[in-house]
């Protein structure tokens, strides 16, 4: 499914002169994927901060595919439920939803599982399934739903291959403090990799929640932002100077929502539901806008946008991260999920460069 997916979409991109030469040499595969969400971050505080002072958010922006008009969930934008989205691909609401709405601790033994009636796969369920490690690093106490929902003892038998056993995530950790919580997933990565690692940053809620979402330069949001992307070039340098990440890893970086003066919890404000989705890794086009690379496959809502999950062409959302992050690791979808679950949201992946050569000619010849 994957190389009919590439063939097709670059052909279609080169047709339209949008294939420039991947950043990494051909050949070059992704084995890891670091899955960053900025807790409450807005697009426009990255834009109005510029590039010299987030250097390593314009770093995902320049040498990777990004847009700033991603959507959230249409539904929730609050953090748990939103993350629940992330992990799982699933809307809040609904059938095929994850149905998680409360924002605060889970009670004692409560699992998505219990609250949906059924269970709820993640992310975590396919890396790990197919023998591959997975972290959460969380920075709110709230996450501990994750790692109780797919433990040892409520997560899914593993029917894949040989048997991993039902713990999905193999490393659960949780600190307030931002820059302990990165140092550590860098430390525990560094001596047994994660295949994927989620890694959740609180610092701009906290200080929306405090002081207000204020984008200009020079407010306290503003500079909680600057901090963020010192927290993201830690790990760039992990992925620059540790030759086993050296151009075999990709970001994912997303938000589970905005804010706007003190508070996010309204879905219908596009100060609330509007975030960044930045990719960034090897394969991944330079420099490219997301919806130009998914035309006809995403439709870039504007400034105040807000589909329903009934419309035809759906906007990119930050729910997509889960089968996005399995697509690049060359795995299927979590299984129950709808948000990008044909994986089809194009980046492109490694397997473009070597591809490429051979689109360009078929193209030729059919001229």
């Amino acid at each position: 499914m994957r190389g009919k997916k590439l063939i097709g979409a670059l052909a279609a991109l080169a047709c339209v002169g949008l294939v420039a030469a991947a950043p990494a040499a051909r050949g070059q595969t992704i084995d890891y994927v670091f899955h960053v969400s900025v807790d409450g971050l807005r697009p426009d505080a990255i834009t109005n901060l510029g590039a010299l002072n987030v250097p390593n958010f314009y770093r995902m922006r320049t040498q990777g595919a990004f847009t700033d008009s991603a959507r959230t969930d249409y539904d929730y934008t609050v953090t748990l439920p939103s993350h629940t989205t992330q992990l799982t691909g699933r809307p809040v609401l609904g059938a095929t939803g994850h149905n998680w709405t409360g924002n605060s601790d889970p009670a004692v033994g409560q699992t998505l599982h219990t609250n949906k009636g059924s269970y709820v796969a993640g992310v975590c369920d396919v890396v790990h399934d197919n023998g591959r490690r997975t972290g959460v690093y969380a920075s709110k106490t709230k996450f501990s739903l994750f790692d109780t929902s797919w433990n040892a003892t409520n997560g899914a038998p593993d029917t894949t291959g040989p048997d991993n056993g039902r713990d999905k995530v193999d490393t659960y950790y949780y600190n307030a403090t931002t820059t302990t919580l990165t140092s550590t997933l860098i430390t525990n990565t560094r001596s047994n990799p994660f295949r994927y690692a989620f890694l959740h940053l609180t610092d701009p809620d906290t200080t929306g929640h405090a002081s207000s979402w204020d984008p200009t330069v020079g407010s306290a949001y503003s500079n909680t932002v600057k901090t963020m992307d010192a927290r993201l070039g830690q790990i760039f340098s992990l992925i620059d100077n540790y030759a086993p990440f050296s151009g075999h890893s990709a970001i994912i970086l997303t938000a589970d929502h905005g804010g706007y003066l003190y508070d996010h919890s309204d879905p219908t404000l596009w100060q609330d539901f509007k975030i960044p989705f930045y990719v960034w890794g090897p394969g991944v086009q330079a420099g490219a806008d997301l919806y130009a690379l998914n035309a006809g496959l995403r439709l870039d809502p504007g400034q105040t946008g807000r589909p329903t999950y009934a419309a035809p062409i759906q906007p990119i959302r930050n729910g997509e991260a889960a089968n996005l992050a399995l697509d690049m690791l060359g795995l299927g979808p979590v299984p129950g999920s709808t948000m990008d679950y044909s994986q089809n949201l194009i980046v492109p992946e490694p397997a473009a460069g070597l591809l490429l050569p051979l689109v360009l000619v078929m193209i030729r010849r059919r001229r």
